[in-house]
């Protein structure tokens, strides 16, 4: 079974959501994100972005950065995560 990248699928929610002109904001991110891929699916966002992407590129790269910038906002990385992206499991077995 794939493994989903859960921050590349909120990214790309974030962005279906901006698309569709909902007031997202990182106290409405959570909601956002759940409607979006509720009714699309994770590919059919991924599948959204990229046509996005290909129709539209001058909106596109703006609109993915501020999606970027909410998921970021909204969602902390992992404290144990290392510069090159080990976990602690990693590095204990090195």
């Amino acid at each position: 079974m794939a493994r989903i990248d859960l921050t590349a699928a909120r990214r790309e929610a974030t962005f279906v959501a901006l698309l569709e002109g909902y007031p997202v904001t990182g106290s409405t991110l959570h909601s956002m994100i759940g409607r979006a891929i509720s009714r699309y699916g994770t590919s059919g966002c991924a599948g959204i972005v990229a046509a996005e992407f290909g129709d539209h590129p001058e909106v596109a790269v703006w609109r993915m950065r501020r999606a970027r910038a909410l998921v970021a906002d909204s969602y902390p990385a992992h404290r144990s995560d290392g510069p090159s992206g080990s976990t602690p499991l990693a590095a204990a077995a090195a």
